[in-house]
């Protein structure tokens, strides 16, 4: 598992930086196309990164006869954002769960709370990934995708979509979230977004 995690950070996570960090570094010079790879090679960048580590973690703490729960769950092979969240960072999804939307109220409440609920989780989360507005639009974006699933579970609608078309949904809109993440402020998120489609 150890061997496992270093691979994901050093083969993986470190070899899609260097094509990730040359395309953030100035978008306003790729073209729609490249802006996608680079946006597509920063998610699997994070992944790697924090599933590595997660990893190396996991395995070393076995050496020493300590059992740790898995943390990554093959996140990009969600089929919706409640089941992303489900897989991605468990123990940091747990802590929110745990420490802020059951605080809160969690789902024992009208629908309407709940959405507050998970709205508030979402920003709080994005802050608390860092003091910048890029990541306060990032947890507020999923924040309100997890609404809109909801939302529409509330009201009993459904759409009959392919299950490997909602995982690659989910992937993409997941991968367009990752944008806000990874720029350096909101008018270079804009930029990628804006030209890359």
């Amino acid at each position: 598992q150890i061997l496992w995690g270093f691979f994901k950070k050093i083969v993986i996570a470190d070899n899609c930086a260097i094509v990730a960090n040359a395309i953030f570094s100035n978008p306003e010079s790729f073209n729609g196309i490249e802006l996608l790879i680079g946006a597509l090679f920063f998610t699997f960048q994070i992944y790697g990164d924090f599933s590595g580590y997660s990893d190396i973690a996991i395995g070393v703490a076995r050496l020493f006869g300590i059992k740790l729960n898995r943390n990554f769950n093959s996140p990009y092979k969600a089929a919706s954002f409640t089941d992303f969240w489900r897989r991605w960072h468990i123990s940091l999804s747990s802590w929110f769960i745990d420490y802020v939307y059951i605080p809160l109220g969690g789902s024992r409440v009208s629908n309407i709370l709940n959405y507050r609920n998970l709205l508030i989780t979402f920003i709080i989360s994005g802050f608390w990934h860092g003091a910048n507005y890029t990541f306060l639009i990032w947890g507020l974006l999923h924040g309100i995708l997890l609404i809109i699933e909801k939302f529409l579970k509330d009201i009993n609608f459904s759409v009959n979509i392919n299950y490997y078309l909602k995982i690659l949904c989910t992937f993409m809109m997941t991968n367009i979230t990752w944008i806000f993440f990874r720029s350096d402020n909101l008018s270079q998120a804009f930029v990628v977004i804006k030209n890359m489609f």
